[in-house]
């Protein structure tokens, strides 16, 4: 292999995985596809917590991670949301399976068959396994920021308080899959299948969700799996192209991306006199190129705040630890110049 091109695969290591690239590429591949199980697992840790209700520093809450065919371990933001919530907290209440409250008819929370199965590192790592079966080995390993005080005990206590405080029962400990847990999978035949069926998709855009915060610009990123395809709903503060083309590039490489390609594209924001319109939107399908009828992805950028201005985004990200390089390419200079003087003129009342 040519400097050249190892050059470039360390790049779309680095740019996907969030780690720089002197840490070096440790797989023949940049983002190895998963085997089955486990990316049916990673898939599931997609829609769980694509739909954060707050902003974390990092899209999903995911600082960085680093893959192998048959393991993914995720480097997890502390905070979340104006409030600065524990987002490993909120990563337990999404992942781990709970029962609900007898006679109460709701669903059971988490995801089937997850168990959490050792802690490590000096409390700072969580392994997560399923038990669904032979042949259905995956795991998942979360890990905490180093400067964190609070190891994965007390959170897993933590949660499991609040738990035991809201009538759910605790399933993640159980050796061997709850009654439960499998008449809520049996319950369900056609969403198992479907599930199963963009699984693979799903956990290839897992394994590059760094993208969205390395090469993007969006300051907040959601993601969900509506039946059909995947959908990804992007807030930008700059409504031109070069963001979410050069996220697409990077997502249709054709030696290292998904193997999928735009087939639609409804944008106009890249012509070179076209004017800004509040609440533009940018959308595009990336099919697969596989005969399939579905969509694989389905992408949207929105270029407009959540709101009247970015002051409570920019007041968000800071306070969750978002780093400042990104925000000085994320936001624009005029949106933080008026957030901070807005921010003073509120203390000097």
């Amino acid at each position: 292999m040519s400097r050249q091109s190892s050059s470039r695969k360390l790049r779309y290591w680095a740019e996907c995985s969030g780690q720089s690239r002197r840490a070096g590429l440790r797989t023949s591949h940049p983002a190895p596809p998963a085997r089955p199980a486990q990316a049916l697992l990673e898939s599931r840790v997609l829609e769980q917590l694509g739909t954060s209700p707050g902003l974390c520093a990092h899209p999903f809450g995911i600082a960085s991670l680093s893959s192998t065919g048959t393991s993914l371990t995720l480097h997890l933001d502390a905070y979340m949301g104006e409030e600065k919530h524990s987002f490993p907290e909120y990563c337990l209440s999404r992942l781990l399976p709970a029962a609900p409250p007898l006679g109460s008819g709701d669903d059971l929370h988490g995801i089937p068959g997850l168990r959490a199965s050792s802690i490590q590192a000096r409390s700072r790592q969580l392994r997560l396994r399923m038990v669904q079966g032979p042949g259905q080995a995956a795991s998942l390993v979360l890990t905490l920021p180093s400067w964190l005080t609070e190891g994965w005990e007390e959170v897993e206590r933590r949660h499991r308080h609040w738990c035991e405080g809201n009538g759910l029962r605790p399933l993640w400990a159980a050796p061997r899959l709850h009654p439960e847990e499998s008449a809520f999978i049996e319950a369900f035949p056609n969403l198992k299948r479907s599930r199963s069926r963009r699984a693979a998709v799903g956990s290839a855009l897992l394994r590059r969700i760094a993208l969205f915060h390395t090469v993007a610009a969006f300051y907040r990123v959601q993601c969900w799996d509506d039946g059909d395809s995947w959908k990804i709903d992007a807030r930008t503060a700059h409504p031109r192209a070069r963001w979410h083309d050069q996220l697409l590039q990077r997502l249709c490489h054709p030696r290292w991306g998904i193997p999928v390609k735009v087939s639609h594209r409804f944008c106009d924001c890249a012509e070179p006199h076209a004017p800004y319109q509040w609440g533009h939107t940018c959308s595009f399908h990336l099919s697969c190129s596989r005969t399939i009828k579905d969509d694989a992805i389905y992408l949207r950028v929105h270029a407009s705040p959540e709101g009247r201005n970015y002051d409570r985004q920019i007041q968000t990200l800071r306070q969750v630890g978002a780093p400042a390089g990104w925000m000085a390419r994320a936001l624009p200079e005029q949106a933080v110049q008026h957030h901070d003087q807005h921010f003073q003129s509120g203390r000097l009342r």
